[in-house]
Parts: structure tokens; sequence; C-alpha cells
């Protein structure tokens, strides 16, 4: 069990402590790999990787207070959302008021101990969320950022992620002026509620948050990067109901009900474990139908990665 483990928590995100309310968690991740043993995968928390569409591991991590499970490899990430959206046979229920109530009750927030000292900000109409700074300058697009910060001069502001050194809030400042970054350690979500357009990533909760807010968003991922995003296969789908100006909160709630999504909340699931019982046959029976396709090594372990930090 690696979710609540201490040591791996304390060699992910150093001396941030996690909400109290991810706790609910905690037996969703116990039943979870229990149930695994059944077959012949393996299961590791918060990592990224391409393995072939037969997998041989299956990823788990939190993700708007939600736990999530899919397979390290992108197609088959992908099908599980489609399938789970397509499906007719699940009782859809309110997915979306569980996460506007995650906000209204102050819980939405990842980590613990965030600020709420507001008097000196301004409100403003944009809102950019950055990811941590072991992966900004990799996965997100600088010149997206120059443009946003052109186009909305005084009316926006950049929120760092709690991960993020103080190195990197410097270049920050440097470069879109010390008044428009937010502090690492304030919350989120003040700012969140407040804005009228988001811009954010496909590694960030935010992007969910922002859609059952009726907030707009957009992208400022580097684009042959954006595949690799550890939420790709949920925030791909919400950006897309965004420029097509669809209803992305019943994707929320049709997609998230169903178990082919891989996505659980013992608050939201009536039948959480049967949830995943269903998750697990219907995911390795998927597996067993590209078992001859590709004969490929397991991924060295250098390929093998933590997720993105996210918030």
């Amino acid at each position: 069990m690696e979710m609540f483990n201490k040591k791996v928590i304390e060699e992910r995100i150093g001396p941030l402590k996690k909400n109290k309310s991810l706790d609910v968690l905690r037996d969703v991740e116990i039943y979870f790999l229990k149930q695994r043993k059944k077959y012949k995968t393996d299961a590791s928390y918060d990592v990224i990787a391409q393995e072939v569409p037969s997998f041989r591991t299956l990823c788990y991590t939190e993700y708007a207070s939600c736990f999530i499970m899919h397979p390290l490899n992108l197609q088959m990430r992908m099908r599980q959302m489609i399938d789970a959206c397509e499906s007719d046979s699940t009782e859809i229920v309110d997915y979306s008021s569980h996460l506007i109530n995650n906000i209204e009750s102050k819980i939405a927030n990842k980590y613990k101990n965030r600020l709420e000292e507001f008097e000196e900000y301004k409100d403003v109409d944009n809102l950019v969320v950055l990811a941590g700074s072991n992966k900004l300058k990799e996965r997100v697009c600088l010149n997206k950022l120059k443009y946003i910060s052109d186009t909305h001069r005084n009316n926006v502001y950049f929120k760092p992620h709690p991960i993020t050194t103080h190195a990197i809030i410097g270049e920050l400042k440097d470069l879109f002026g010390e008044n428009r970054i937010l502090p690492r350690e304030i919350d989120l979500y003040y700012f969140l509620n407040k804005a009228k357009k988001v811009y954010t990533t496909h590694v960030s909760e935010s992007a969910i948050y922002s859609i059952v807010l009726g907030k707009e968003i957009e992208p400022t991922d580097v684009y042959n990067k954006v595949h690799q995003g550890s939420f790709y296969h949920i925030n791909s789908f919400l950006f897309q109901h965004q420029a097509d100006g669809t209803d992305g909160i019943g994707w929320i709630n049709k997609t998230f009900s169903d178990p082919k999504s891989g996505i659980i909340n013992p608050l939201v699931d009536i039948d959480w474990k049967n949830k995943i019982d269903v998750y697990l046959d219907y995911i390795h029976t998927e597996r067993g139908k590209f078992e001859s396709w590709y004969i490929e090594d397991r991924p060295a372990k250098d390929d093998v990665k933590p997720l993105e930090s996210n918030i």
C-alpha cells in the first residue's frame, strides 16, 4: 500500500501533507489491491509509462477526491473512458454535485493548510493553474503563458503549484510580474470561483472543478507531450466538450458512474466494491483481446516514472 504510506508521500511531495478528506480512499486502495491479485497483472501507485495494450501494470492514484485506476497504456486508458460513456447499463449518479460540494466545503484541496488571506487580491477574470516545478518547463508551453500574459495583462493571475521551488517562483515573477504570481500556498479554489476562464493542463484536477463550476477552460500544455499527462484520459474529454460547446457535466456524471471508467468514490458510489470488481473483470477482458499482438520486454526502470505533480 502506497497511497497513504508516509515514506512514499514524503518522497513525492516533501513536507506537504495530504488533506484528511482523502482518507475515505484508504479502504478503496486496500480492496483494489486485494482484488487485483486475482489477475496476472501488477499494480503501481501514481506512475506513468507506455506498455503494450496487453499491459502488465494497472496504475492507481487520486483525482478530484476520487480513486482512479487504469492500465499503463494510452490506448487502453482512452478505451475505458469511451466504453464507460457509451454504456447504457449503469444508473447515472450526480458526481458533479459531489465535486461542487468539495469546493463549498473547502475540502477540494489535495493538500492541507492552504492560506486563506485574500484581502490584498483583486478579482480578475482569468486564472492560470501551473504544474509543479518538476514538470512546468517540460509540459507547459512558455509561449502560451506569454500569450496569456500579453492578452490579459492585469486581468490574470498565475497560480503556482504547491510543489514549486523558490527559484521557479522567482523566474515566474521576472517573466510575468510579481503582482500577478499568487503564493504557492494560497487556496486555489477561492480564485477558481472568482475567475471566468481557467487556463490549466492535462495534469491538473482544476480542469474538472472548473467545468462543474461553469468556467471556460483552455489548455496550456506543450502539444507533443499532452498525451503523456497523468489525467489525459479524463481531461482531454473535458477540453473537447468545452471546445464543442457540449455538456461536460453530463459527460462527467454518465462516465464516472460507469464501472468501466475505473473511477471510484465511496461517498458517491453505493456499491463501490462491486464497481471495482466489474472494472477489473472488464479491463482484463479487454487486455486479453491484445494478448499476442505485441511482444515487448518490461519497460526499463527509468521508463516508469512518478505521475506529474497535480492540483
